[in-house]
């Protein structure tokens, strides 16, 4: 089950060169639809991730920056810390109140 399929060009005998033919999307998803569901979860994910926006580019610089300070304030002991209790608790009272 290929998404495209490669067609001799028009006008020449040279087998190397060829066109690129797309299948319609109605025969791709009619395809998709027989896959196993663990397959079209799969292929459900990775279509929807193509439609997110790329991130900005200075958003790894901002988001290393954002680590690196976190890291600091951990180190020099002015970060306020949460067990993992009770962060745990403190999540799960939110969730009944909600």
């Amino acid at each position: 089950m290929a998404p495209a399929s490669r067609t001799p060009a028009l006008g020449t005998d040279d087998p190397s060169c060829y066109v690129v033919v797309m299948r319609e999307p109605d025969a791709i998803l009619h395809d998709a639809l027989e896959l196993p569901e663990d397959e079209r979860a799969r292929l459900a994910l990775r279509l929807a991730e193509s439609l997110e926006p790329a991130p900005a580019p200075q958003a790894a610089d901002a988001w290393a920056s954002e680590v690196a300070r976190r890291i600091q304030r951990l180190r020099d002991g002015t970060a306020l810390t949460v067990t993992s209790d009770d962060a745990l608790a403190r999540a799960r009272a939110r969730l009944r109140r909600d």
